[in-house]
């Protein structure tokens, strides 16, 4: 966004098309999003369009079935709802209260604006965001009556050295920062952006840790290789975690179902948009009332692109 989509959009692109449309005009139908995109022509009697309609009425339904499956996904966090057999999407509410919905809707904004250009809105940081909503989210997946979470990326303002040493401290594992080259260290988080674990009351090494990166937008997929647990750690702490961390990918984009396996095992275990939904109930009020107040600013500029004549 401001651009629509093209006519080699995928079907997740067109999915989340739908779903700002819907959000902006409170609802809309198939027939409403082939329109827009000028895959249908206003004039059903034209001839000789039978294979291109039959085309559109299959990519449709692709999308149609995409917004099923994040539905489901989102259990019961999704912030539309289907009528007439599935061929209207309703958004029940403009400015939405639940926790889920909040999430799904700042994510939705956060993957299809340009987070370069459109980042900041009344002074917060939307890709910041989403390292708070993603470490609570890791936290709530590995059980949030005993897991932690710390948030070490670029929205948590301390120096790296400090931070390697809070982290170490609070994991009981690395024992504190060490660089093995003696130039000055730059670094502001060297990819990883937040990290949760499993913590034992013996408090010895030896445990279950998440070590995770988040990304905003669609550019994302040459970056799935960028955070290497067991180098990180080899670079900048002491001694070795007896148990390498599981890598995390953490990302505002609903995954598309057919890049599903492989970058699950380019990124580590991915998080996409539906996953966090799922995963962030109990969200600490101070993320949410930034998110909520992030998402109804940007979606501002949602609403200003679709009163453009096009």
């Amino acid at each position: 966004m401001p651009n629509w989509p093209s006519q080699d959009a995928d079907i997740t692109e067109l999915a989340d098309f739908a779903e700002l449309l819907c959000w902006a005009n409170t609802s809309t139908s198939v027939r409403e999003i082939a329109a827009y995109l000028g895959r249908i022509d206003d004039n059903d009697s034209d001839v000789g369009c039978e294979d291109s309609d039959d085309e559109n009425a299959e990519l449709l339904d692709e999308v149609m079935n995409e917004i099923e499956r994040r539905e489901s996904a989102c259990s019961s966090g999704y912030p539309f709802t289907f009528k007439l057999q599935g061929t209207v999407l309703r958004c029940p509410v403009e400015e939405p209260e639940e926790t889920q919905s909040i999430v799904y809707l700042y994510l939705l904004l956060s993957t299809r604006l340009n987070m370069k250009k459109n980042r900041k809105y009344v002074g917060i940081d939307g890709t910041n965001l989403l390292e708070g909503l993603s470490a609570h989210a890791l936290k709530t997946y590995l059980g949030p009556d005993k897991a932690q979470c710390f948030v070490f990326g670029t929205s948590n303002e301390g120096n790296f050295k400090n931070k390697i040493n809070k982290l170490c401290s609070m994991l009981g594992e690395g024992s504190g920062f060490r660089s093995l080259d003696k130039k000055t260290v730059k670094k502001k988080d060297d990819m990883l952006d937040v990290v949760a674990w499993i913590p034992f009351a013996d408090r010895r090494p030896g445990q279950i840790v998440f070590f995770g990166q988040c990304k905003t937008g669609t550019n994302w997929k040459e970056d799935t290789s960028q955070l290497q647990p067991g180098e990180f750690v080899s670079k900048w702490m002491h001694e070795p975690f007896l148990v390498i961390p599981t890598r995390i990918f953490c990302i505002s984009e609903a995954l598309d179902r057919s890049d599903w396996k492989n970058t699950n095992i380019d990124a580590g275990i991915v998080f996409d948009r539906c996953r966090l939904v799922e995963n962030c109930i109990g969200l600490p009020e101070q993320i949410l009332s930034n998110i909520r107040t992030w998402m109804l600013e940007a979606k501002k500029t949602v609403n200003a692109s679709f009163s453009k004549p096009r």
